[in-house]
């Protein structure tokens, strides 16, 4: 009996054992297979993102091979806007790949000025003044960048495709006849190459806030605040991304006007002011797969960061969504007046509301306590020289760029036309004079300022 007993024992322990161990095997094997797909998921998140940047960057080369030729300011004023759309939608494919270790800095400068150049040379044909020899051919040299950009980015996508690189794999780069140039195995090697390409890009100087006086200028918020250093800035970047210190790894540091001291964690980096220890940009290199939220829930995820980072004195102005991600640019409120310049930036995972990017460096370069004067003109006096097919739908005070490094300090008219489009004018609250007209137009990711 005993012995029977003993043997149902075993066989109930046996049976137990082998049920572990076949649920131990079908666990890791369905935990291989979801990390499997995990990880598909982020691969085609990439080479989505390196598709779209290509196409966004063939737009920008043909626009640019038409402004050379455009001889009116309405045609030029289509073309920059085109450019300027696709720029910005290109900077953000960018940021959605794993490149936080390229310093792709003269890339993003070329995309930013390319739409700027083109807007600034609208505005001149608005005031009548004819387009120069000497700023067609930069619009030529623009445009020989864009070809070449085109043709990298082609190749890189095609690599990619083909096996030749690998996302992930750790840079070994080989030399052929030209020392300068190196035969990429990732795609962090293949963006250097592409930074490389820009390193000579000649200096623009024109009326726009992209223009190389204005980048090279030093920023306001920063001076005599004082240095930091690498362990203080730890510290902070910690605090910001809510991380325990030990867990951020060094990532070098950024020269220029604004440096840095840099640091990695997981697929984040993120980037200290050496001077006052300010967060300038912090990026997540991810690539959301769907969009789960809508614009307001982006909203509300982003003004609860900035508030529990002590950030309140904002207000939200343009949003523009790509790739799933909506990019909300909030502007510094000063009793109540919205000024533009000292602009803050954060992006939006559309899936999990996840906190993607954040951009401080408007705020930094500008920002600074104005002194604001007694309005001139009430605001019933400017309003009649509105042109009567605009209605009025909102009326705000406002500081506002003129381009170069200059500001006006304006009444804000949000109006809409006769045809429903949707028109702010800009009067200066000193001189009554119009001072800037901007034409909003709807995109499938937002609303575009012309």
């Amino acid at each position: 009996m005993f012995g029977i007993k003993r043997r149902r024992t075993l066989i109930r322990v046996l049976s137990y054992t082998v049920s572990a161990f076949c649920l131990a095997v079908i666990a890791g094997i369905s935990g291989y297979v979801m990390a499997y797909k995990y990880r598909m998921s982020i691969e085609y998140g990439y080479q989505r993102a390196l598709t779209e940047l290509s196409e966004h960057v063939d737009n920008i080369d043909i626009a640019l091979q038409k402004a050379q030729y455009a001889s009116t300011s309405a045609q030029l004023s289509g073309l920059s806007a085109e450019i300027w759309a696709n720029a910005g939608a290109a900077q953000t494919d960018i940021a959605q790949m794993p490149l936080s270790t390229v310093n792709l800095s003269n890339t993003n400068k070329f995309l930013s000025q390319s739409g700027d150049y083109a807007n600034s040379l609208t505005k001149q044909l608005n005031t009548d003044q004819a387009i120069t020899d000497e700023q067609r051919n930069t619009i030529a040299s623009l445009h020989g960048y864009a070809d070449k950009l085109s043709t990298q980015l082609s190749d890189l996508n095609s690599d990619l495709q083909t096996g030749r690189i690998t996302l992930f794999k750790a840079e070994n780069v080989t030399k052929r006849n030209n020392p300068n140039q190196a035969t990429p195995t990732s795609l962090q090697g293949g963006f250097l190459n592409i930074e490389n390409t820009f390193a000579n890009l000649p200096s623009l100087i024109y009326d726009g806030p992209f223009s190389d006086n204005v980048l090279k200028k030093d920023p306001v918020f920063t001076q005599g605040k004082a240095a930091v250093n690498r362990d203080e800035a730890r510290s902070i970047a910690a605090r910001f991304l809510s991380q325990n210190a030990s867990a951020l790894h060094e990532a070098g540091e950024t020269g220029g006007n604004l440096p840095t001291w840099n640091f990695n964690v997981g697929n984040t980096s993120i980037f200290i002011s050496k001077a006052g220890g300010y967060t300038v940009r912090m990026l997540a290199n991810r690539a959301p797969a769907q969009a789960k939220l809508d614009t307001n829930a982006a909203l509300q995820k982003a003004q609860a960061f900035l508030q529990a980072r002590g950030i309140t004195s904002v207000a939200e102005t343009y949003y523009l969504t790509n790739n799933n991600i909506c990019t909300i640019n909030f502007a510094y409120q000063q009793n109540g007046v919205v000024v533009y310049p000292d602009l803050i930036k954060v992006g939006v995972a559309l899936d999990d509301g996840g906190i993607v990017s954040f951009d401080s460096t408007g705020y930094l370069m500008n920002h600074h306590t104005r002194n604001l004067p007694a309005v001139k003109f009430t605001r019933a006096q400017i309003q009649a020289k509105l042109n009567p097919a605009l209605t009025v739908q909102k009326v705000a005070l406002a500081i506002i760029p003129t381009g170069g490094a200059n500001e006006a300090y304006c009444y804000e008219f949000r109006t809409i036309s006769r045809d429903n489009q949707q028109v702010i004018d800009y009067f200066n609250t000193q001189t009554g004079s119009e001072q800037q007209v901007l034409i909003l137009k709807p995109t499938p990711g937002g609303m575009l300022a012309m």
